[in-house]
């Protein structure tokens, strides 16, 4: 019988081999591989192709076919397996391999919002590269950091933090202090937030998201009233060959930096509703396998 430690064993140095092999091969290979292996996800792993397919009918009921559905499904799973293994060559091969695919939209908007100097809090969903979306800015010359929930596994959740580390980002888990938080943003830091997620661990409040209520983090917006930063919506889309497209749209200018319940959720609501839009027009980028309705499903 496997017990789980030597099953965690198994993921930790199959995952060390993966990110060996990865940069050794030239890049148009490691990309039809991680777009193959998204495939077979796609294929073969049922209850994930369930739930995105279950997620696409939330978001879109009988406004789309379910043709279309499994084609935004199939498109996700290999828009990610793209992305996961590019991730990986991120510290090695970023400056001249990656770097001139970028196409980079809007960044007077981030640098507009810094020359204030009271940080940025920069928030975005599991979009397209959202992994080299962090590199990008680190590398760009900007303080960057990046709130980052701890992985199941310790072992892997140290090599996604040197990969992080390697590219100059400061990692902040989700369980550390706000001051932390706080602290890099009085420091002028570009600090990003995933603020897709249905989670537990931190406090949140039921936001509209494609018209059903979803448990979204409040903190992003409470940190960034407290030290008046920016909200900055930010976006990496990424394409068959390896091209990306970078996003930076306009900030969010709260009316207010009060703090009362009725602001936060307003604007959190804001930021919730610019992440749908851009999934709108991008539905392929979007990880569908996510929970995103798990506190109220329906």
């Amino acid at each position: 019988m496997i017990t789980k430690k030597i099953r965690h064993d198994i993921v930790f140095y199959l995952a060390r081999l993966l990110f060996f092999v990865v940069n050794l091969l030239p890049r148009s290979f490691t990309l039809m591989i991680g777009e193959s292996l998204g495939m077979a996800a796609y294929l073969f792993i049922k209850k994930e192709r369930h739930k995105a397919l279950t997620n696409l009918n939330r978001a879109y009921g009988d406004s789309l076919s379910y043709r279309r559905k499994k084609e935004i499904a199939r498109d996700s799973f290999v828009t990610l397996g793209r992305c996961a293994l590019e991730a990986m060559r991120l510290p090695k091969y970023y400056h001249h391999q990656i770097y001139p695919d970028i196409e980079i939209v809007g960044e007077q908007n981030l640098i507009n919002a810094l020359e204030r100097k009271n940080g940025v809090v920069v928030f975005t969903g599991h979009i397209g590269n959202f992994e080299l979306l962090a590199a990008f800015v680190a590398q760009s010359g900007y303080k960057t950091a990046v709130i980052g929930r701890e992985l199941y596994q310790k072992r892997l959740d140290q090599l996604l933090i040197q990969n992080r580390s390697a590219m100059g980002l400061v990692n902040v888990r989700t369980d550390d202090s706000p001051r932390t938080i706080l602290k890099l943003l009085k420091d002028n830091y570009t600090i990003g937030f995933l603020i897709d997620t249905d989670s537990f661990r931190v406090a949140g409040e039921l936001t509209p998201f494609f018209g059903r209520p979803a448990k979204t983090p409040i903190g992003p917006t409470q940190l960034g009233l407290l030290t008046k930063s920016a909200f900055l919506p930010v976006f990496c889309l990424s394409f068959p060959g390896g091209k990306y497209k970078i996003i930076i749209g306009e900030e969010l200018m709260p009316d207010s930096h009060d703090r009362s319940p009725e602001n936060v959720f307003k604007i959190t609501c804001q930021m919730t509703e610019t992440i749908e839009d851009m999934i709108r027009q991008y539905p392929e980028q979007w990880i569908w396998l996510h929970n995103r309705w798990h506190t109220h499903e329906v």
